[in-house]
């Protein structure tokens, strides 16, 4: 090459691939743990919905109790 000729050397590409796998380090914690919240999420929502269900069961045909209960998470009964 010449003087006025640009071009990328070969320490700009590794600083380059330095900067983007550490960009890749300090992302990847945050996406792991958001993926663990929406699972957590999901299972709350998957056991709100069955208690609903069983919200809906009880008014049909109604047992005398109260709120119906999974673990920590009651509902009212109607």
């Amino acid at each position: 090459m010449t003087d006025d000729e640009q071009g990328i050397t070969f320490w700009e590409i590794c600083l380059s691939l330095a900067l983007l796998l550490a960009w890749v380090g300090v992302v990847a914690p945050f996406v792991e743990a958001a993926t663990e919240r929406v699972d957590r999420l999901e299972t709350t929502v998957r056991r709100y919905e069955r208690l609903q269900g069983e919200v809906l069961r009880d008014a049909v045909e109604p047992s005398g109790r109260s709120e119906v209960c999974d673990g920590d998470l009651c509902l009212p009964t109607l």
